[in-house]
Formats: structure tokens, C-alpha cells, sequence
């Protein structure tokens, strides 16, 4: 009878364990993070927001795109005011096809250019309150990217001649926010 007591509280503490470990597995990433982008030709871009929700291995939420720029504002018999205004730019855009694997993270989202979906592959690495992603995003034959190479490839008509699909990439390091 003892024996068997002893047995059945080891199995138990064993599953709790393996529980536990299961869970633990993956790292914390609820909430917002913010990373600093660049535009394709090299100047500060804003701030991407990531707003994530986890829910076993599965990844959604969403991402928001802000710009903050230098602004003074004038009231008539008040002193200038001068300072930073943030604005968001575009709605929100969904997180799709989200998982995430111990410290690896992955996700896509998919937005309209035109008549053209665009999707954006998001992989990333989790390291404490840090996230370092790489953003691959396949444009469509033609389509030039400003400041890049492929932008003068175009002709003067206007049009990309025979140009290739081409694929901007861009790394950036997102922050957990307060």
C-alpha cells in the first residue's frame, strides 16, 4: 500500500513537471513592443508597434506604423509651441499564420497596394525584452523601390523593362514596451 502511494506521487509530481516544462518552453512576448524602421532609402521610417497575443504556440495581434516628427504650433497671441507630434500611420494591419517556438518567432501580415496584396514575412528572435526580426516582402515585377537599385532600373517611359520580382528586406529590433 505504501509503495503504491509513493508510486502514484511520483507520477504526479513527474506530469506537473513535464507540464511545466511544456509551458515554459516558449518565451513571454504578450503585450506591445516597438521597434524604430527605416524607409527603403536609409532615413528614419518611425516606429513599428507590435501588439502580440500568444495562446500556446499560435502568434496573433496586431502592428501599427507611427511617425513622429518635429512640430511647432502657432495660436494667435500665445507664444509659439514647439515639440514632437506622433501620428499613426494607415489602420492597424493583422498578424496571420503566427507561431512561435521557444525563442523563435514567426508571422506574416498581408496589406493592399493598389490592387496588389502585399505579404510580409516577419522571423525573429527573442532574447530577454528584445526581439530581433528580419521583414522580407516579395514586390511585384516593376514596381520600383524607392532609393534601392532596382528603382533605377526603370526606363524613361517610366516602366521597369523586363525587370525581375525583387524582394525588400528589412532587419529592425523591437523593444517591450512599459
Amino acid at each position: 500500500m505504501r509503495t503504491r502511494l509513493i508510486v502514484a506521487s511520483f507520477l504526479v509530481v513527474s506530469i506537473i513537471t513535464l507540464i511545466f516544462i511544456g509551458s515554459a518552453g516558449a518565451a513571454d512576448i504578450n503585450g506591445k513592443w516597438i521597434a524604430p524602421v527605416t524607409s527603403p532609402s536609409g532615413s528614419p521610417g518611425g516606429d513599428r508597434i507590435f501588439a502580440f497575443k500568444v495562446e500556446g504556440d499560435k502568434v496573433t495581434g496586431t502592428i501599427i506604423n507611427q511617425q513622429t516628427v518635429n512640430a511647432t504650433f502657432e495660436v494667435e497671441g500665445q507664444p509659439k509651441m514647439t515639440g514632437k507630434l506622433t501620428t499613426q500611420t494607415g489602420t492597424p494591419v493583422e498578424i496571420s499564420e503566427g507561431k512561435i517556438s521557444g525563442n523563435d518567432l514567426s508571422f506574416v501580415t498581408v496589406t493592399k497596394m493598389g490592387q496588389n496584396e502585399m505579404k510580409t514575412t516577419y522571423k525573429g528572435t527573442i532574447s530577454g525584452n528584445e526581439i530581433k526580426f528580419t521583414a522580407e516582402m516579395p514586390m511585384p515585377s516593376g514596381m520600383p523601390m524607392m532609393g534601392s537599385p532596382s528603382s533605377s532600373q526603370q526606363g524613361a517611359s517610366g516602366s521597369a523593362q523586363g525587370a525581375q520580382p525583387t524582394t525588400r528586406t528589412q532587419e529592425m529590433t523591437a523593444k517591450r514596451m512599459n
